[in-house]
């Protein structure tokens, strides 16, 4: 007896060791999202790569990241790269003096740069998770981009060999061999499907000239993929089949048409990073340091907020520039392969981090100080951050913070220091320069806290000889830790009859599943998941199946399916070629018919059913000819709709349920001519082409896509100039 409750306190000892990484909370913002902290030690920089790279293994188990504690990673000595198991938050793997890691797509293998202990060059190293061997490549280089589309190669920037041979860039063997050269370096990502890479190019101020281009594996081949007038955050999608370009609604270029070629809207989903949002093309995400985390479905078109405001940004001085660049703060959110998961990282504390908003403008009428929602959790007095300033406040009351002090330690607007000292009074008592609706979070937590700063140095970057903020608190920001939000619930298997036995189809996406369980009669078979290729004999009753993910994410219940006779169940690895999610229902004045007399129908309708989502598409027939399409989401709302004239996309156009969001009109050779998208009901910005290639745009704000510093206006091709016009 006591042997066996020894073994249960064990067991419960090792449960809280594995678990105690990964802190679960419930996003307290407006979507409640289900989330994970896998680090939460912000005298230390945890991140989890650039948006366009992934931080997820291909199954899904495994998210790598980098630490180090100066904004500055290269000048570092205790930059390390450290593996998370994702179900418990556990570190299982770490490799000092390491940085740029990245997974393989389609293997368990982590990629890395490491310094060895006697310094020197940058080896190239490929750890196998599953056979836990580490492996140098051929060749040194401080920077990697991805592998290639078949995992034969990781690409690097600035290689060189051990005879001091310099490379550009170069495609380095996995399994041994000299790296072979590329013409470009950089941000070298290859295609996760095709044999495709791109790469950034330096230059924002010529129209046409690219800020990115694609070439084979080998190099060869080389095109523009995107010119200045199309620059922003650009990715390619977890399928490869699109090339991405953010900032914007949701847009891309396909995989294999480099530029001058259609520039299409995918979502009505707004973007400013945008990445793959798993291992398909299904899935998109948009995120910013800042904004909202956005998930677009793009089988619809629509999509959802995940997490409202990633909160995360670092204030600057008029001094000093403590943030570095956005690249020190960037939430840099990334899919896992199944697109249930979004990791990402943010300054802010997300769980205990208060939270509000600016309810109104403070004036006579309304009282002094700053008119928020609630100011509940923050502290009766303390400091605030608002946009780029800190503000300090004496009191609190439900709904105020009063006896402010404005643009505390040279934070905020040039103009708090340079207006005259009765107007900034005026807009302490009364700030009336802070709109309704802007968000406040506590400068106080975003500080690091005192006990994580034991021990900690202060970075390099803030000791310099003419530094004049020695003792500012603004040193003290917190550094980025990472975060899991729950998307959605993973993919439902199916059960169904097939000869004597029964079949357990995986769910549509099932990169990341682990395991099912099996329920008869509502109660769990064993306690022990059944792996793809067991069977599993099943008595007479009525059984259902779930997913389980690696990081122990549940899907909901499949369908259920009843057995009168004892049988066998057969888990399979994926769906056969004799099974699919939808089928097509035919209707003429709304009465099932076939597809034969549907198309001589003067009118119909052709329904695509899912078998757990209902109707997902709808189409309308005259006398057979294909006239409208309506791509539907969850909601039943019709996301993407499609017009056609003689058989052909005329124009296609992405709505949400308050306004028409983007247009795009399609000539007969199917290029498109002229589209453009809405802000709150109202013309925002427009577009018109000949044969790809930009000739014309309008836009009422000017910014990434004018390639010009004079804001709203037209814009006219004239030769390989781009012109403001019409003033």
């Amino acid at each position: 007896m006591m042997r066996a409750l020894l073994t249960l306190i064990l067991i419960a000892l090792t449960l809280v060791a594995c678990f105690a990484e990964r802190e679960e909370f419930v996003l307290p913002q407006e979507t409640q999202t289900r989330m994970w902290r896998l680090t939460n030690d912000s005298s230390w920089r945890d991140w989890a790569n650039y948006h366009i790279r992934n931080c997820w293994s291909p199954d899904g188990r495994y998210v790598c990241t980098v630490r180090h504690r100066q904004f500055d990673m290269w000048q570092d000595g205790g930059v390390r790269v450290r593996v998370i198991d994702v179900a418990t938050g556990e570190v299982i793997r770490t490799f000092d003096r390491a940085n740029t890691p990245r997974w393989a797509h389609r293997h368990n293998w982590l990629f890395f740069v490491q310094m060895p202990e006697e310094g020197g060059t940058w080896n190239i190293m490929r750890w196998d998770l599953d056979a836990d061997s580490l492996t140098q490549l051929q060749g040194h280089s401080s920077y990697l981009g991805s592998t290639d589309w078949q995992d034969e190669f990781i690409y690097a920037s600035r290689v060189t060999l051990d005879d001091g041979t310099g490379m550009a860039g170069a495609a380095v063997p996995i399994n041994g061999g000299e790296p072979i050269p590329l013409e470009l370096g950089g941000q070298l990502d290859g295609n996760p499907s095709h044999p495709r890479v791109f790469t950034r190019i330096s230059n924002y101020f010529e129209a046409f000239k690219p800020t990115r281009v694609v070439f084979d594996t080998d190099g060869s081949n080389m095109g523009v993929i995107s010119p200045t007038l199309q620059q922003c955050h650009q990715s390619w999608s977890g399928g490869g089949e699109w090339y991405l370009f953010g900032n914007q609604p949701m847009k891309g270029r396909r995989w294999d048409e480099p530029f001058p070629s259609n520039h299409h809207y995918l979502s009505a989903i707004m973007a400013s990073d945008i990445c793959r949002g798993a291992r398909t093309d299904r899935y998109l995400i948009g995120t910013g340091a800042t904004g909202p985390i956005n998930f677009a479905d793009l089988r619809s078109g629509g999509g959802w907020t995940v997490v409202p405001e990633a909160l995360s940004y670092i204030h600057d001085s008029e001094y000093f520039q403590y943030s570095g660049d956005s690249a020190n703060y960037d939430c840099d959110g990334k899919g896992s392969p199944d697109g249930t998961k979004i990791c990402f990282v943010s300054t802010y504390d997300l769980r205990d981090g208060p939270l509000t908003h600016i309810a109104a403008i403070a004036s006579e009428e309304t009282g002094p100080g700053l008119h928020v929602r609630s100011t509940e959790g923050f502290p009766e007095q303390g400091r605030l951050s608002i946009r780029t300033e800190v503000i300090g406040y004496e009191r609190k009351t439900e709904t105020t913070f009063e006896g402010l002090r404005r643009g505390m330690y040279g934070t905020g607007p040039n103009n708090l220091r340079t207006m005259p000292a009765e107007r900034l009074k005026a807009l302490t008592d009364y700030p009336s320069d802070l709109r309704p609706g802007t968000t406040v979070t506590s400068f106080d937590a975003r500080l690091i806290p005192e006990k994580q700063r034991e021990g900690m140095s202060v970075p390099v970057r803030f000791t310099r000889d003419d530094w004049a903020e020695p003792d500012s608190p603004l040193i003290w920001q917190r550094r980025t830790d990472v975060y899991v939000a729950i998307v959605r619930d993973p993919d439902r298997p199916w059960l169904r009859r097939q000869g004597d036995r029964v079949e357990l189809i995986p769910g549509e996406l099932h990169f990341e599943t682990r395991g099912y369980r099996i329920l008869r009669d509502g109660e769990a078979l064993g306690d022990e998941l059944l792996a793809p290729g067991a069977n599993l004999q099943l008595e007479p009753g009525e059984y259902t199946a779930v997913a389980v993910e690696h990081s122990g994410l549940e899907s909901p219940a499949s369908n259920a399916l009843r057995t009168d006779a004892a049988t066998t169940l057969h888990l399979l690895a994926d769906a056969p070629e004799d099974f699919a999610w939808t089928q097509d229902r035919w209707l003429v004045a709304d009465a099932p018919v076939d597809e034969r007399a549907a198309h001589a129908a003067p009118e119909a309708v052709r329904e695509i059913v899912h078998r757990y989502d209902g109707v997902i598409h709808r189409e309308w027939y005259e006398r057979g000819e294909l006239v409208r399409r309506h791509d539907l989401d969850h909601d039943d709302f019709a996301v993407r709709r499609l017009l056609y004239e003689d058989g052909r996309l005329a124009r296609r156009e992405y709505h949400t349920e308050a306004s028409l969001q983007t247009w795009e009109d399609f000539d007969a050779d199917g290029f498109i001519t002229e589209c453009g998208y809405n802000r709150n009901g109202e013309p925002w910005d427009q577009w018109w082409f000949v044969k790809g290639t930009p000739v014309r745009h309008w836009t009422a704000r000017g910014g990434h896509h004018t390639a010009s510093a004079d804001g709203g206006g037209t814009y006219m091709k004239q030769g390989i100039e781009w012109v403001k016009v019409g003033e």
